[in-house]
């Protein structure tokens, strides 16, 4: 009797996994043949399953994986079975612009299932995020960023008093007879820069970053988080069925004592409530909830609201978007404010910048002409017609955050009904689309010799053989692929006040010091043989795509004018 169960047992094992076998052979015939986006070319394994995209995040090159994928198969290309990435003007402008027939990918429900909350930029209710996008808009308006000011200044300050200092021991060999002080890895200066400066903001006190080491570890552990949100967000089953407890579980570790460090910040927020004296990004969330209560109305932002919308708000400072929603913070206030605004895309615009000025040396000089002399002292040196007038500075800043983006990859969207047509293409309701921001600032038809740093594409000033209207129309065609803050009704709030932070702190090093790449160390970042798939470029900035830009370098000397 029991030789006869085993054997229908053993019967219905075999029909089960046949079954399962015809099914997955069925999905994969209909994805590659009878898909409503079959035509349109990718890679297989993309066209198959999402989980192409998570071993790309995973490796950290899907930036490079979307440029040469639309190098091969031109404007179009499907990466996912569901999923389209298009890299032309005209569809960053019908996916991600004002009138876009678009809403936010479900990709971005893995956000709201961890925080178990909303925010500004994960909420997919257009009404909703319209509400609360005008909260954190009024935290960063142009009034409250002047009000704000002295904050940002008062760091900036710290920064570039630290970068010209000689080590406390002349024996370490670092400095030199010439005045040049210890060589300083750009990337971790500008990013200890930028999180303090959101702390202040954000907090109305500085998470210490610049002068002392003990925080210093979050800056490792955030992108990783990010990155692993990031996964999941393509496969949301990394998360339900426990796989995130595996790939994750030595980030998990050092999510623990972030979470430490998150509710300490909070504590001490809280503490001084009634004492700050400029409102910062935490009082205007709560200040919102207040009108509501005066109201009779619900909180617009609920306690675990609050936790998405903070972790918003800080790593936008490294990257332009939203860098810093990582993996399973606590519930607090602090644990969100101390990601969002603005770390992560705002740092790697500073590293980023001053490594091409010091490997395009002509460009360096100039901007040294440009700037040094409109300036009498560096304290001039701050918000308003003196710095603005600096034109150059800016299309430094910019061509930099063209090459080498704060956030490469793509945000997807959805498309609404009745559907979106782009360059005559017309994607069916339910479809995601995207523009990766790397692949479009290296489209050529857009950005001539796009691997070359030309600050001067952004200047409507006749080059040789080119009349003004020719280099008006150049200037109007490279401002209509540029998204390093995204565009449109989800694009960063926290622009203005980035781009502030950006200009001042470079102009003010410029100002004050000379600059060289550390003998010995000048390839440091750079592409070249034998550094992977798309990496040959020795004058390229190499970026490891963490969904935020993760980099590495320049290491620079300083020595003072």
């Amino acid at each position: 009797m029991s030789t006869i169960i085993s054997h229908k047992s053993s019967i219905l094992v075999a029909v089960a996994c046949l079954a399962s076998v015809i099914y997955v052979i069925g999905v994969v015939v209909y994805r590659l043949l009878f898909h409503p986006l079959a035509k349109y070319p990718g890679p297989l394994l993309g066209r198959i399953t999402d989980w192409y995209s998570v071993i790309r995040s995973a490796a950290g090159d899907r930036h490079i994986h979307f440029l040469e994928l639309h190098k091969k198969h031109g404007p179009f290309v499907r990466f996912g079975p569901n999923r389209v990435s298009v890299n032309t003007a005209e569809g960053l402008a019908k996916i991600y612009g004002i009138k876009a027939n678009t809403q936010k990918s479900k990709y971005y429900n893995v956000f709201n299932d961890v925080f178990k909350g909303d925010s500004s930029l994960t909420t997919l209710d257009h009404e909703l995020h319209a509400k609360k996008k005008r909260v954190v808009s009024s935290a960063l308006s142009e009034s409250s960023v002047r009000a704000m000011e002295g904050i940002v200044l008062r760091n900036i300050r710290k920064f570039t008093g630290h970068l010209g200092r000689f080590p406390s021991d002349p024996s370490s060999g670092c400095g030199d007879q010439k005045g040049w002080g210890s060589s300083k890895n750009m990337t971790e200066w500008a990013d200890y820069l930028s999180f303090d400066i959101m702390g202040d903001i954000c907090f109305s006190g500085p998470f210490e970053m610049l002068d002392k080491p003990d925080n210093r570890y979050v800056l490792d552990v955030l992108p990783k988080g990010v990155n692993g949100l990031n996964m999941s967000g393509w496969m949301p089953g990394i998360l339900r069925l426990k796989i995130g407890n595996i790939l994750f579980a030595k980030l998990n570790e050092a999510m623990k004592r972030y979470e430490a460090f998150a509710n300490t910040q909070s504590a001490k927020r809280l503490a001084v409530d009634s004492a700050i004296k400029t409102s910062d990004v935490y009082s205007h969330l709560l200040t919102a909830n207040l009108k509501c209560a005066e109201k009779g109305q619900r909180p617009l932002f609920t306690p675990t609201d609050l936790v998405g919308e903070s972790s918003l708000l800080i790593t936008g400072g490294k990257g332009p978007q939203f860098c810093l929603v990582s993996l399973r913070f606590s519930a607090s206030l602090t644990s969100t404010l101390c990601k969002t605004i603005g770390s992560d895309t705002t740092a790697t615009a500073i590293s980023t910048t001053f490594f091409y000025l010091l490997h395009n040396p002509e460009t360096y000089e100039k901007l040294k002409r440009e700037v040094r002399p409109v300036f009498s002292e560096v304290e001039e040196i701050r918000g308003g017609a003196k710095l603005t007038s600096c034109r150059w500075l800016r299309a430094c800043i910019d061509e930099a955050m063209r090459m080498s983006p704060g956030v490469p990859g793509l945000l997807p969207r959805e498309v609404l009904a009745p559907g979106v047509e782009i360059d005559g293409h017309v994607f069916p309701p339910g479809v995601d689309l995207g523009v990766s921001h790397y692949a479009i600032h290296h489209n050529e038809d857009l950005y001539p010799d796009s691997f070359v740093y030309k600050p001067q594409r952004w200047l409507a000033e006749p080059g040789e053989g080119e009349t003004r209207d020719e280099a008006e129309r150049r200037v109007a065609l490279a401002h209509s692929g540029f998204c390093p803050f995204s565009i449109g009704p989800r694009g960063c709030v926290g622009k203005g006040m980035a781009m502030k932070e950006l200009m001042v702190t470079i102009a003010r090093v410029v100002w004050l010091y000379d600059m060289r790449l550390a003998p010995g160390e000048e390839n440091r970042g750079c592409g070249g043989p034998g550094k992977g798939y798309g990496r040959h470029r020795a004058s390229e900035f190499q970026l490891t795509d963490m969904f935020v830009s993760k980099t590495d370098g320049p290491l620079v000397e300083f020595r003072a004018r």
